[in-house]
């Protein structure tokens, strides 16, 4: 609103959750060939946001003040990582089981219905156990495997409570990062979901302003 005051020229006014629905409702027929009829859209940008599109419909169903400016801030702190690559390189490299307490450690096989790699504490083990040996490399994976994990358990259980199979992830987190999308991709599918990672989804707001211009002609 601001700008469109500064330009003063004829403008439309596009809600932003609106938009980045439409545009990754774009996105996944141009990969698919049609669109899931319902289907969460998870934007993983400074924060997140979840969306529930239901046919051309889209509304906020969620959040988390998780995303990409929790890992840029903590993985600067820990790391001294110059930017988001440097920090996704790292965390390709790492072992977030390292810094995580999971199951494994507390339990023997078969005591709990869970999988053995589920996290009990993120940097949990670095409470009872010397950081010698910990990396830069584990400290980025232990980052992204924190908000991953944070983000994929929050919209499992809005899947499950919405009846929905098919998710959706985009926004300026994801491209480049594929720790942050492997442990996304596996915890969701816990749920019984399906991921749909977007391809230029970091785009996926833009390009849902030109196909609501478009529909309106």
């Amino acid at each position: 609103s601001r700008l469109r005051e500064r330009v003063g020229m004829p403008s439309v006014a596009i809600g932003e959750f609106d938009a980045w629905g439409a545009g990754a409702r774009a996105l996944l027929a141009r990969a698919d060939g049609e669109a899931p009829a319902k289907c969460l859209m998870v934007s993983i940008g400074t924060g997140t946001s979840v969306l529930l599109a239901d046919g051309d419909e889209t509304r906020r169903v969620g959040g988390s003040a998780l995303g990409g400016g929790t890992l840029l801030g903590l993985g600067r702190l820990l790391t001294g990582a110059n930017g988001f690559g440097e920090l996704a390189e790292l965390a390709a490299r790492g072992e977030r089981l390292r810094v995580d307490l999971v199951l494994s450690d507390i339990y023997q096989p078969g005591e709990i219905a869970l999988p053995e790699w589920a996290t009990v504490a993120s940097f949990g083990r670095l409470a009872f156990a010397s950081a010698d040996g910990v990396s830069r490399e584990d400290l980025a994976a232990g980052v992204v495997h924190l908000v991953a994990e944070d983000v994929a358990l929050l919209c499992g259980g809005l899947a499950l409570a919405m009846q929905v199979r098919d998710v959706a992830i985009g926004g300026s987190t994801v491209p480049g990062n594929p720790a942050l999308v492997e442990t996304f991709v596996r915890l969701v599918g816990a749920f019984g979901c399906r991921t749909h990672v977007l391809e230029d989804g970091e785009y996926a707001g833009a390009l849902g302003v030109l196909e609501r211009l478009r529909a309106a002609g």
